[in-house]
């Protein structure tokens, strides 16, 4: 008979781990761990009824990171300077840089094969309540698909600034060591 853990999972116990951007690591103050669906085949079983079967295509919902924001934006410009070398807004030839491409006498890109440039592998270890690390969720390939802005304001509390980040992935595992 399996053992059932009756300890709850706090929301407080995690670490957020990303190989591209590490300052973000220690300014976190919210993660999601994101759901997954996939679809339905959807077959006629008689007249006026359907059956549905399990599909064969998962969507995942993006992982979304809120950070508190460094005094030196630090952790923003990193950030910043991820998407920016992704689609560089300054500066487009920089993504042959960036990639590793190269131009041909005809003027077309070629030789297109550091684009793993653009990914980081993300890792949000959950702790126990004990903080021993029990879950390692690995985000594969992921990269940012927005960054939010900030917010600065006169005269307002001395609250911190927070910004948010949304990564798409390919996938993602959940593994018990690490």
């Amino acid at each position: 008979m399996t053992e059932i853990n009756k300890s709850i999972l706090n929301k407080n116990n995690f670490r957020l781990l990303i190989d591209k951007v590490p300052t973000v690591e220690y300014y976190v103050q919210s993660v999601n761990i994101p759901g997954l669906s996939f679809t339905e085949t959807i077959s006629a079983a008689g007249v006026g009824l359907d059956a549905f079967f399990p599909g064969d295509k998962v969507s995942f919902e993006s992982l979304s990171v809120s950070f508190l924001v460094d005094e030196d934006l630090q952790n923003f410009k990193e950030m910043y300077d991820w998407m920016n070398a992704i689609v560089p807004v300054s500066d487009p030839s920089a993504y042959e840089s960036y990639v590793g491409t190269k131009k041909t006498t005809t003027g077309l890109l070629s030789d297109v094969e550091n684009d793993l440039n653009q990914y980081s592998d993300i890792t949000i270890v959950v702790n126990t309540n004990k903080n021993i690390p029990n879950k390692f969720f690995r985000f594969h390939d992921a990269f940012p698909i927005s960054l939010s802005g900030i917010e600065l304001q006169s005269g307002a509390e001395t609250d911190a600034v927070v910004a948010t980040v949304e990564f798409r992935f390919t996938y993602y595992d959940i593994e018990s060591t690490s």
